[in-house]
């Protein structure tokens, strides 16, 4: 499947269960997320909030929660006082690369996260990592392929070792 087709069917997905958020991201609000954080968005992201932007902070049916521009931060922004549990506010100590990535989604009301990388330059990836508490795992290469993952309802969505044979 390519880009296009993911975004569009989790769009549908989204719309058929009343998750889907009603207000789109506009090109002034994304160029102002960049300014802001000082980072580059990737096409594909920048697609999927000028399409989708989210699951208008409600759970899917899978209970996936895909937040808006708006509510997307940097990973010590959104955790840096997270003392519950799992405790995220253990990625600051235990992830350096954690300055980088910017908390997009989570999965049953925080008990798994998922963050992207985000530079000040363009790159040609942009990993995509599942976290738990302090523990993280890079799971996809890009947004693009998060989707692709989360369409198919992967394990390494839930950080499994590994997809089983399909």
């Amino acid at each position: 499947m390519d880009e296009q087709d993911n975004l569009l069917w989790s769009k549908q997905q989204w719309r058929h269960t009343g998750t889907v958020t009603l207000e789109t991201a506009s090109a002034a609000e994304i160029a102002r997320f960049s300014q802001v954080h000082q980072v580059q968005l990737p096409a594909d992201l920048v697609r999927y909030f000028a399409l989708v932007n989210g699951t208008a902070g409600t759970y899917d049916k899978e209970f996936f929660c895909f937040y808006s521009l708006a509510e997307v931060q940097a990973v010590a922004e959104r955790f840096g006082d997270y003392h519950g549990a799992p405790k995220y506010s253990d990625l600051l100590h235990t992830w350096s690369e954690h300055p980088t990535f910017y908390a997009f989604a989570d999965y049953m009301i925080h008990s798994l996260a998922y963050a992207i990388r985000l530079d000040a330059q363009t790159t040609a990836t942009n990993p995509v990592f599942v976290l738990c508490g302090g523990i993280y795992r890079p799971i996809a290469k890009s947004f693009t392929e998060f989707l692709a993952l989360y369409r198919r309802d992967s394990p390494l969505l839930y950080m499994s070792d590994e997809e089983l044979a399909e």
